[in-house]
């Protein structure tokens, strides 16, 4: 059982922070791995049908560059895992 204070402070979005890091952790992962793996194929898949109604606007990938881009990460930069730790775990830009 979480009691209202944990749940106010995750809805609020101090773990979102946590969250980006994974997801780009991740990303970055998945991005190392061989072009045969299931899990490359899976994240370059584009389906061929329209999303039904009422689905949100954004996908993962989306969501995944746009915090690359806060995070000034650069394209192939995961191939050094160490430098993309280094990028992953910086702060995002602020404006």
């Amino acid at each position: 059982m979480i009691c209202n204070y944990k749940t106010t402070n995750w809805t609020r979005g101090n773990n979102y922070k946590g969250i980006e890091q994974k997801q780009l952790t991740w990303y970055g992962h998945v991005q190392r791995m061989a072009e045969g793996r299931l899990p490359k194929i899976a994240l370059k898949w584009i389906p061929k049908q329209k999303r039904a109604q009422g689905r949100p606007k954004k996908n993962w990938m989306e969501g995944i560059r746009k915090t690359v881009n806060e995070r000034n990460l650069n394209e192939g930069q995961w191939e050094d895992r160490k430098q993309w730790n280094l990028g992953v775990g910086q702060r995002r830009k602020t404006f």
